[in-house]
């Protein structure tokens, strides 16, 4: 009884904390889900929130509920796929050191320098708002609308061609990262380059993104540096102001305008995600439930969850909302609450999961669940206040349950 009294205090005291954030990893791998390998290299939401993923054995794909894998026998142009995007279309498109690959929904069709690509090495494609993709490879950049290509190198602008990374902005500009080159930017007619001469924190350019108000975060091997709409720089982060390491691999922002940073450290091998809101940094490592692997590419999807593409499986964060209060869009029956060695989970209409996290944010306990009654075990869990989440198709249920 003074055990459960203890708890129950801590409990009041938890909950009275406005600022607690109910955030936790879901991790896939190959050994548990549909993902074909483990080696994961890029990840991207369509219009329909699928994820995509891109893997050294071909592409999968994940609803929430069902994978579907895809390889060279459905049509892509090579299993080990480099990168992957979705343009403004819904089709997705993969490159790889043999070309790139376009799905449709329906099927695949495959370019390559044989069709007017400028090099079968693809490092990056980006969608643009002309409907057109941009394809950066180590010998330059193409530009491809469905019929024509336009190809693009040093000798019509550009830093360097071994283009790392590309992205649209704003007015129709395109942004082009380097290797050793630094920056890019493309309006249609003309290439600005920026190095660390601007302010760049480092030439060597691993990822772009689009932050609030026209901003450009832009993410290399020694921090990030932002500019603002007019392209000047305004500002650089790096290990010494709060993110988990220098080496930016990728970037994304969610609906909030908070600025999501893949980080990963070539020469620690060490894996940690950075958090930069209004309010200051926050990060997450493996102790927090992220993957033991480098961290390769990031993407936010239609309801603000963080999805990880590892050389280890996909690592997926939940960043609720402020407090820890209840969340539902399905119904469903989870008692007794308080529990001791089991609850039960009723009332589901179709099959779906259950996870149960810490409030540090670490997975305890994840079991596929059926439509009606399931049994969920808690004998190996301490005593404490934990989050307890239930998925089943686009439904969400995510409460709080203490165990005494």
């Amino acid at each position: 009884m003074k055990r459960f009294t203890s708890i129950m205090l801590l409990v009041m005291v938890m909950l009275s904390g406005s600022m607690i954030r109910a955030q936790h990893f879901t991790n896939y791998t190959s050994a548990t889900s549909g993902l074909p390998s483990n080696n994961v290299t890029g990840v991207a939401v369509d219009a329909n929130n699928h994820k995509w993923f891109g893997t050294q054995a071909g592409v999968a794909m994940f609803n929430d509920t069902t994978w579907i894998t895809y390889t060279t026998a459905n049509g892509l142009i090579n299993n080990y796929i480099n990168c992957i995007t979705v343009d403004v279309n819904n089709n997705i498109w993969v490159g790889t050191d043999f070309g790139i690959s376009k799905f449709d929904g329906a099927q695949w069709t495959s370019f390559s320098m044989a069709n007017g690509l400028i090099n079968n090495t693809v490092n990056y494609i980006a969608g643009a708002p002309d409907g057109s993709v941009w394809i950066g490879t180590g010998e330059g950049a193409s530009n491809f609308d469905g019929t024509t290509w336009k190809n693009y190198t040093t000798t019509e602008g550009l830093p360097g061609n071994m283009i790392s990374y590309v992205a649209a902005g704003t007015n129709g500009n395109i942004w082009l990262g380097t290797f050793l080159g630094g920056l890019s930017k493309f309006n249609g007619t003309a290439f600005t380059n920026f190095t660390k001469a601007d302010s760049l924190p480092d030439n060597n350019i691993m990822c772009i993104a689009m932050g609030a108000n026209n901003t450009k975060w832009i993410g290399t091997f020694y921090g990030v540096g932002v500019f603002d709409s007019q392209d000047k720089w305004i500002a650089t982060y790096r290990a010494k102001d709060g993110m988990f390491n220098n080496f930016v691999q990728d970037i994304a922002m969610d609906s909030k305008g908070t600025m999501w940073l893949a980080n990963y450290d070539i020469y620690t091998m060490d894996p940690g995600l950075s958090k930069k809101t209004t309010s200051g940094w926050r990060t997450f490592s493996i102790p927090d439930g992220l993957l033991n692997g480098p961290l390769k590419r990031i993407a936010v999807d239609k309801t603000d969850k963080i999805w990880i593409a590892t050389g280890a499986g996909v690592s997926k964060l939940t960043d609720a909302a402020e407090g820890l209060g209840d969340l539902s869009t399905i119904h469903v029956n989870i008692y007794p609450n308080p529990a001791t060695t089991e609850i039960h989970v009723d009332g589901l209409s179709e099959p779906g999961q259950v996870t149960i996290n810490a409030v540090t944010g670490m997975e305890v306990a994840s079991q596929s669940i059926s439509r009606g009654s399931n049994t969920i075990s808690l004998r190996n869990m301490q005593p404490g206040l934990y989050i307890i989440r239930c998925t089943a198709g686009p439904g969400v249920y995510s409460g709080k349950l203490i165990i005494r």
